[in-house]
């Protein structure tokens, strides 16, 4: 489940799933790195694991890159903010507080002295780093459990190189990890309202101006002039026109979209690319989305 700072609380919903169902896995995808320590993230997961047993996953990445600076903590340029070393701290401080031992941490994000962990952690919580650098997603491979790939967004070309970024960190470890990525999904009978649906969708229209790289929708025809119209009305504040505006054939290159039999062929594209554990975001005709690809 996706946790952004100005929308609901991740683990407070995956409390509420964990006492409602008895099989079910759940994991936050991902609670950043900024306004919750890795102490924190460690004592809570741990007591998550602890009430559901063991159908917690930790999902820790970044965070929302529009979101977090509000807060004053800057995300950019990586040169400065170190992206990589802060999740490597913070992967570091959640095992060794689950390790049970005392806890001496003096890093450059974060610093635990002298702490012990109150209860046994004694429920493995599997840990996802979702991001979309190729060093961290290397490094992930590494030391984590999983990877996310993608926020929402990604072409399957693109998909295919994030991939190959984490098996480099399999081949090094001698292992491989499950490689998730989200995938945003619009089914319905008929294929004009699918599109539609994505068109209409903000978050959508938000990503394909401002963090999708043109790079990967150059293989599927979709160009930089086709896609300025767009975003200089996504800048100006004219959402309606910028929605218009976007082009169809990047609904297609980014998302699952259309009826039931093409959205199972597009998941399987990204299977074949090397996604292991496709997480589907329905928008649009919500009930047709699940159905169709729960049948599948």
């Amino acid at each position: 489940m996706h946790e952004s700072l100005y929308q609901r609380d991740v683990v407070t919903y995956l409390s509420a799933m964990i006492s409602s169902t008895r099989r079910l896995k759940v994991g936050s995808g991902a609670i950043n790195t900024f306004t919750r320590h890795p102490v924190t993230a460690a004592t809570t997961f741990a007591s998550l694991a602890e009430l559901s047993g063991g159908r917690v996953i930790l999902g820790l990445g970044l965070g929302s890159f529009p979101t977090v600076p509000l807060l004053g903590y800057q995300v950019f340029p990586v040169g400065k903010t170190k992206p990589l070393r802060r999740i490597r701290e913070y992967v570091s401080v959640v095992k060794a507080v689950w390790g049970g031992e005392k806890v001496e941490f003096d890093g450059e994000f974060f610093h635990v002295h002298n702490l012990t962990i109150g209860f046994e952690a004694k429920t493995k919580v599997p840990i996802f780093v979702a991001s979309l650098s190729p060093k961290t997603q290397e490094f992930a491979a590494k030391v984590a459990d999983g990877v996310i790939l993608s926020p929402a967004l990604n072409t399957v070309w693109g998909t295919e190189r994030m991939v190959s970024n984490v098996r480099k960190g399999e081949a090094s470890r001698g292992a491989e990890v499950e490689r998730a990525s989200y995938v945003l999904a619009s089914v319905d009978p008929d294929p004009k309202r699918a599109v539609e649906a994505v068109r209409d969708y903000y978050f959508f229209v938000y990503q394909l101006s401002d963090v999708v790289k043109p790079e990967v929708l150059a293989p599927y025809g979709v160009t930089e002039e086709m896609l300025r119209p767009m975003k200089e009305a996504y800048r100006k504040g004219d959402m309606p026109e910028a929605k218009r505006l976007v082009p169809e054939a990047a609904i297609e290159a980014l998302t699952v979209t259309g009826t039931g039999d093409h959205a199972m062929d597009r998941i399987e594209e990204y299977r074949k690319a090397g996604v292991t554990l496709p997480i589907v975001m329905p928008i649009g005709n919500i009930d047709h989305v699940v159905d169709s690809l729960a049948t599948g």
